[in-house]
């Protein structure tokens, strides 16, 4: 199963360093100028050159095998260029791989499909999550709309809600999925496409995400706390996602909370003392109780917000903050990342809000910043995997 691009396994002393030998250095060459396409889209000769400090024959020799194999294209010449010959303009050439990324929520699956450079070009939501099938008819809708055949993939990554443990090829922790939290669900997904596939939680393709292009760009310890139709967290120590023995690890709906009553065999019931107190329902009593109007969790929150409701708001941070207590406790993060539509409709007013009750109840408080990837989240870091694990098999080859 392939890893995170952010998680490289890492390499352990070994008897025997690998010889530099001519093919093998050109390899990283060449795969140094595809990660250079791929930051800057467009470059020309000279452009790797500069960036890489190659000479003007190795630059050229890389460029054309890149050329030959496919991978790059040349698109034109430099414009405005002064005096003798233009020099040749070279991107990716997009249609040499595809990804393919599944978003599985209660409320349905979201498909989506996209080139090697990461243009969407299929796209598809289907209100049918019951079960895996399901999810791969969203996915071949996705396909017919970008006229491709599932063959053509290279990498699959299904975003799910629960924790995905590999050691026995299943589900937990997803009491509204029942259908999906059998034993064999990679195998069940690779055999249904043909495909390599990745399994993960959904708000650790958030983590991964915020990691990559968000508010915690390049950092390499931090926790994410995710507030949306469910609770959760993720957790990046030294650069890695760690998801503990078994993938449950960030699972912080299930903490007791003191306060909150007891839960007693919180799998079978699906939920735990934090859920109790920060969970979908719960905000809506919240509201309620404060007569804060709004149908749904995130509309109670945003229209607090809106009204200046600060007592909500108040009672609401209390609550994140006694979760977010504990986790400082075991694992002392530099920064937290408050993430998922009930975090986001709070916005700075409860991000406030709870960093000052933070200050009360924990043993220090961390940097508390507010996601900034809010437009698909959890489908942004599941391409972005699948994107990263495409670009791999591509590039390897």
């Amino acid at each position: 199963m392939s890893t995170l691009s952010s998680e490289r396994p890492r390499q352990g002393p070994t008897h025997a360093p690998i010889p530099a030998t001519p093919g093998l250095i050109r390899s990283i060459n060449d795969r140094v100028v595809l990660d250079l396409l791929l930051e800057h889209g467009t470059l020309t000769r000279s452009d790797v050159r500069r960036l890489t400090g190659v000479s003007k024959p190795t630059a050229s020799q890389s460029l054309a095998r890149l050329e030959a194999s496919g991978h790059v294209l040349q698109v034109g010449v430099e414009q405005n260029h002064r005096g003798g010959r233009a020099p040749v303009v070279y991107q990716l050439n997009p249609r040499t791989g595809f990804a393919g990324a599944l978003d599985v929520t209660t409320t349905g699956v979201r498909a989506q499909i996209a080139d090697l450079v990461g243009t969407v070009i299929g796209e598809h939501f289907l209100t049918n999550s019951a079960d895996p099938d399901s999810a791969i008819q969203a996915l071949q809708r996705a396909l017919d709309e970008a006229r491709m055949d599932i063959s053509e993939l290279s990498s699959i990554v299904v975003a799910l809600p629960g924790s995905y443990d590999p050691g026995v090829d299943m589900l937990r922790f997803a009491g509204d999925l029942p259908l999906w939290q059998r034993p064999g669900l990679l195998a069940h997904l690779e055999q249904l496409t043909g495909v390599p596939c990745h399994v993960e939680n959904d708000v650790n393709l958030v983590a991964a995400a915020e990691r990559r292009f968000g508010v915690v760009r390049g950092e390499d310890n931090f926790f994410l706390m995710w507030g949306d139709l469910g609770v959760g967290g993720a957790l990046v120590l030294d650069g890695r996602l760690h998801r503990g023995s078994s993938g449950g690890a960030g699972e912080i709906a299930f903490f007791p909370i003191a306060g909150a009553p007891v839960v007693h065999n919180p799998v079978r019931q699906n939920y735990g003392g934090f859920d109790d107190l920060v969970g979908i329902d719960r905000i809506v009593e919240l509201g309620k109780e404060h007569g804060v109007a709004g149908d749904t969790a995130v509309d109670i929150v945003a229209n607090a917000v809106d009204s200046g409701h600060n007592e909500f708001l108040t009672e609401l941070a209390g609550r994140y903050a006694a979760g977010l207590a504990a986790v400082v406790a075991i694992i002392d993060p530099s920064t937290v990342v408050l993430a998922g539509s009930i975090l986001t409709a709070g916005g700075e007013p409860l991000r406030s809000a709870i960093e000052a009750q933070l200050l009360d109840v924990a043993i220090r408080s961390p940097h508390l910043l507010l996601g900034e990837l809010v437009d698909q989240p959890v489908m942004a870091g599941a391409l972005l995997v699948s994107l990263d694990n495409t670009r791999d098999r591509i590039f390897a080859t």
